[in-house]
This record gives C-alpha cells, sequence and structure tokens, in this order.
C-alpha cells in the first residue's frame, strides 16, 4: 500500500472514495499538517498500491488499513473517510474499535440500493466503452454542483489534472472497486461505533443524499454528531475545502 505523510502529532488517517487516490484529500492534509500527522493513503486498486488479484469488500479494505497502521506503529488514530473511504472507516471502527479515536465520515452512506447499483454499474460501463474523459464529463454533474462549472476554469482544471494523473486506474481494477461500494451494508451495525463520530455531507449531495444517509446514520451511530455545508454536493473536498478544514480541525481538535 502507498501513503504520503504530512505534519506530525496525533495521526489522522485519510481514505479516498472510489476511483480517487491520496492526492483527493490534497487540501485537507495541507491545512490539517499544521496540527496533525496526516497520512493520505491509495487503498488497494488505485494509485501507487497493489491492484488485487479478485474481488474483495470493504471490510477487506478496512483490513488493509489497519495493516498499514501495524506497518507504521499507530496503535489508534483519528480515520477520516469520503464516500466509499467513508465506508471503509465504518468497517474499521466496528470490527476494530480501539484503532479509532475519532472517526469523521464525509459524503458517507450505509448501505447500497438498487438505484446507487444502477448508477454505478453504468458509469463503470460508460468507462469501459467511451474512454475516462467522456466518463468524466458524465460523472462530475453529480459530484459538482452548479456554481463550480459557473467557476472559471474549475472543472477543466479538475479535468486536466484527473487524465494527467500518472497513476491512471485500471477497468479491471474501477470496476473491482465499484462492486466493493455498491456491496457495502452496515445495517444494524452502526451501532457498534464506540468513537466519537462526525458526519460531514454537502446539502445538494445527490451521489448519497443527506436524508437518505447521512441523517439516518447520525441518528444510529451513538455518539453521533452531524454537519450540512450548504451550496456543494458529493465533491466538497475540492469545491468547499475552507469549509470541509474548518470542519474536520474543530471535531478533531
Amino acid at each position: 500500500m502507498f501513503y504520503q505523510e504530512s505534519g506530525a502529532g496525533q495521526p489522522v488517517v485519510f481514505v479516498p472514495g472510489l476511483g480517487s487516490d491520496h492526492t483527493a484529500w490534497g487540501y485537507q492534509t495541507r491545512a490539517l499538517s499544521q496540527h496533525f500527522r496526516c497520512i493520505a493513503l491509495d487503498n488497494r486498486d488505485v494509485g501507487q498500491s497493489d491492484c488485487a488479484s479478485g474481488p474483495y469488500t470493504t471490510r477487506d479494505m478496512a483490513q488493509d488499513m489497519v495493516g498499514l497502521m501495524d506497518a507504521l506503529g499507530i496503535p489508534s488514530a483519528d480515520i477520516v473517510g469520503w464516500s466509499m473511504g467513508s465506508a471503509i472507516a465504518q468497517e474499521v471502527a466496528i470490527n476494530w474499535p480501539e484503532r479509532v479515536r475519532r472517526l469523521c465520515l464525509v459524503a458517507s452512506y450505509h448501505q447500497g440500493d438498487p438505484r446507487g447499483a444502477e448508477r454505478h454499474t453504468t458509469f463503470a460501463e460508460l468507462r469501459r466503452t467511451l474512454g475516462v474523459e467522456t466518463y468524466l464529463k458524465v460523472v462530475y454533474p453529480w459530484s459538482f454542483t452548479y456554481r463550480a462549472y459557473l467557476r472559471p476554469g474549475f472543472i477543466h482544471d479538475m479535468m486536466k489534472r484527473a487524465l494527467e494523473s500518472p497513476s491512471q486506474q485500471r477497468q479491471d481494477a474501477y470496476e473491482r472497486q465499484v462492486a466493493a461500494t455498491v456491496n457495502h451494508d452496515a445495517r444494524g451495525r452502526l451501532s457498534r461505533i464506540q468513537a466519537p463520530t462526525l458526519v460531514l455531507v454537502g446539502d445538494e449531495d445527490i451521489l448519497t443524499p443527506p436524508e437518505r444517509f447521512s441523517r439516518a446514520m447520525a441518528r444510529e451511530i451513538p455518539d453521533a454528531r452531524l454537519a450540512v455545508v450548504p451550496e456543494v454536493g458529493h465533491a466538497l473536498l475540492w469545491e468547499q475545502p475552507d469549509a470541509v478544514n474548518q470542519a474536520l480541525q474543530a471535531f478533531l481538535l
């Protein structure tokens, strides 16, 4: 597994979402490394981490993360996960509660559904048949609000960065991550999370709608608080990084 460290102090592990590597957290690790030891990782099948040889689950990816913490000599850490990364973070907190000091679930979900599964498998089919650039043009409107498209050059720069990544994800790897994403199911298990938890979501998130997921999760997790960022969607890490950084820093400190 590849990871990148910055800063010093209490360790915070950042877990990226579907198809994303550690660079997804760039705005956050730059800001929070002033206070914390920030560790941003590449999940299996993406970035500079090894590709898998077969299917796997979000719990398997959580076990990867615990193994990385073991290798780094970290008995417990704050865990911050976004989208699929938040599902992985849930599995760590449920199955290895002693390893989690505080938990941050960003643009999260606790179960798949037929609508989400259909959407993601169609995204994968588009990526396979039409290529990465067309795939991004289809996916971005689901992730960013119309406001992002009104910012001169913003979407163009996001697209350029994604297309020029030196670690372009393989199609088979992307499809394995999609399968792990849509099969995640923590229903009835969130109450086992012992760590203080922040559930952070954009109020215009149409991929993981707050009413469908975040609010329900905040009710089920025993020591959870819900924070809703206005006027932003699923890609709040990039569209509203200052608001995300402020919420994370206030909670973790």
